[in-house]
């Protein structure tokens, strides 16, 4: 019997190592029933929806066909924003720093001597940052009207748990976060699962040119909720 007794330890052994090991890179909700998809994108909008400010930063994969190809952007709920943004016009990936400050855009041109003076209105032909925090535009109103939820897991994003979830994201409501969306957009969220904050967004998107696979998106990640940041015009 002390044979039967040995090996039901080294399985016992076996099992409480194995259930350690399950949580994987999710932390400790890992292992938990998923959420119901549609409530928790309800959730996050309305989580999302009365930020004062935000901080997010935007990555391309692949070669999406969009003008905004990275960036780095601070904003504040009146629509003043400060940051960085690689522009792609004409063939060429162009680097500018910008403050957008009321109606005017003081960005740095490409001899890099200090900032120029333009109306709102030349990056708003590119990109409208004041457009994500707004309720209907933004964040909160992409989150309300993504269809087909689909929870897939629990993933670390920015070192925080975050629900994993599958959406197609209407092109109407994508577009005032994702830069050049002319089509519903297959892609990702993720979801917080302390505060349902939207940590992560990620829309796959036609390439420039030919067929990738879908592996052609604009991934845009926020870093900071509710800072209070001082934008003002650059010296």
């Amino acid at each position: 019997m002390s044979w039967i007794r040995s090996r039901m330890s080294v399985i016992l052994v076996c099992a409480l190592a194995l259930a350690g090991c399950s949580g994987g890179s999710g932390g400790e909700d890992a292992g938990k029933p998923l959420p119901q998809g549609q409530q928790t994108l309800r959730q996050a909008s309305e989580a999302m929806r009365n930020l004062k400010s935000v901080a997010f930063t935007i990555a391309t994969e692949g070669e999406p066909a969009v003008p905004v190809k990275g960036g780095d952007v601070k904003l504040v709920r009146s629509g003043d924003a400060q940051g960085r943004l690689q522009l792609q016009q004409l063939g060429l990936t162009l680097e500018t720093d910008f403050v957008l400050l009321g109606d005017t855009l003081y960005y740095k041109g490409l001899t890099g001597s200090g900032y120029q003076k333009a109306p709102k209105s030349r990056i708003l032909a590119l990109y409208d940052p004041s457009a994500v925090l707004d309720p209907e535009r933004g964040i909160s109103g992409m989150l309300a009207a993504a269809r087909s939820a689909q929870p897939e897991a629990v993933e670390k994003v920015g070192g925080k748990d975050a629900y994993k979830i599958k959406v197609t994201l209407p092109k109407d409501a994508a577009g005032g976060l994702i830069p050049g969306v002319t089509q519903d957009l297959a892609g990702h969220v993720w979801i917080a699962t302390a505060g349902h904050r939207l940590l992560k967004v990620r829309g796959q998107l036609p390439p420039a040119s030919g067929d990738d696979g879908g592996k052609s998106a604009v991934v845009i990640t926020f870093t900071e909720f509710d800072a209070d940041y001082q934008i003002t015009a650059p010296a």
